[in-house]
């Protein structure tokens, strides 16, 4: 049996309160945990003093740590200095104040272009507690790269508006004009801008990967993947539990939130496959009692479909926080590790002038 690396606690302070959740395309779900704000240290603004640990080893589908591809767009000079750590931000779009969380690494230096990782959050979740329950932090102190987390929109519970809702934002469109706030105000390597997120933040990320693709260079969806093409063959990566007791994972009516119907993760990751053009079967290895890895091969060149199925998993993020009610969090793979060694491997052609 194949051997998989993992940390399996990824950080010390309880969640404060843990997500779920879809928005539509025919999508949604949800779900909420709590503790409190004032035992979490990663909740402030402060700079994580977590230590970076080893990056984990994934199988095939990764890199080791440091060999990402490098751009190929000519160095420009940059000068944007930042401090390290956390922070909540805000910027104004379409004269609204929208809010994000936003972590620097200890490396940032303001001279030198990087890349920068999208973490969007679930149904009644919020930006800080994604920060927290998929924690990339150790992997951007250790490999140089921005977390910007938005935050989704209230009314009622808080989400990403995906279905045209009266009287919200399009969240497709607030995230073009936050990332170009951010390619405004740090030193932004364009060819690496990844999309990833939990539930309503993985249908995010799916239709990121439909609608953004020439701005995103791959994406990675965490317990929701919704198939919907695009202009381009994209990298595409998903985590999903087969006893999701939110989102069924073959299928069918989600279990709040008005209880829509989803399409089953694995029809949705085939799709994906067959827009990128990889041949129709794929092959499958076990890496743990409660782990497979299900790839197709012959994809188009730069683009990739790799869906890892959670055994008995439930509405939860691989390698996390463990949040009973909402069923099993496997320890056999980090999800965000895996991820981010995905997205390692992938980059946007440069742009020609």
């Amino acid at each position: 049996m194949e051997r998989v690396s993992i940390r399996t606690r990824r950080v010390t302070s309880p969640i404060v309160g843990v997500v779920a959740l879809v928005a539509v395309v025919a999508f949604v779900a949800a779900g909420c945990g709590s503790s409190s704000r004032s035992t979490n240290p990663l909740l402030t603004s402060a700079p994580s003093t977590t230590a970076a640990p080893s990056p984990a080893a994934t199988g095939h589908d990764t890199v080791p740590a440091g060999t990402a591809p490098s751009s190929t767009v000519p160095p420009v000079a940059c000068a944007r200095p930042h401090p390290a750590g956390q922070t909540s931000e805000s910027f104004t779009f379409q004269g609204a104040a929208r809010t994000y969380q936003l972590y620097v690494p200890r490396k940032y230096t303001g001279t030198e272009n990087v890349p920068v990782v999208f973490d969007f959050h679930g149904f009644g979740s919020n930006a800080v507690q994604q920060m927290v329950y998929g924690n990339y932090k150790p992997e951007a102190d250790q490999d140089d790269f921005l977390i910007v987390a938005p935050d989704g929109q209230v009314p009622d519970h808080r989400h990403f508006n995906l279905t045209s809702e009266k009287g919200l934002q399009n969240d497709v469109q607030m995230v073009g004009a936050l990332l170009d706030h951010i390619e405004a105000t740090f030193c932004v390597d364009r060819t690496r801008i990844y999309a990833t997120g939990m539930s309503d933040g993985g249908a995010m990320t799916s239709v990121l990967a439909c609608a953004m693709s020439e701005r995103f260079a791959a994406f990675g969806a965490v317990a929701v993947i919704i198939a919907c093409g695009g202009s381009r063959s994209v990298p595409i990566m998903a985590f999903s539990g087969t006893a999701d007791p939110v989102v069924p994972f073959n299928g069918g009516k989600v279990s709040c939130c008005g209880g829509a119907s989803l399409g089953s993760a694995p029809d949705a990751m085939a799709r994906w496959a067959a827009h990128d053009h990889c041949a129709k079967t794929f092959s499958e290895v076990r890496l743990g009692t409660e782990l497979r890895r299900r790839t197709w091969t012959g994809c188009d060149p730069g683009s990739a479909a790799v869906f890892y199925i959670i055994d008995g998993g439930g509405h939860t993020w691989p390698g996390s926080i463990h949040v009973d009610r909402l069923g099993k969090t496997t320890d056999q793979i980090d999800a965000s590790a895996t991820i981010w060694r995905f997205f390692q491997a992938h980059h946007l052609a440069p742009a020609t002038s």
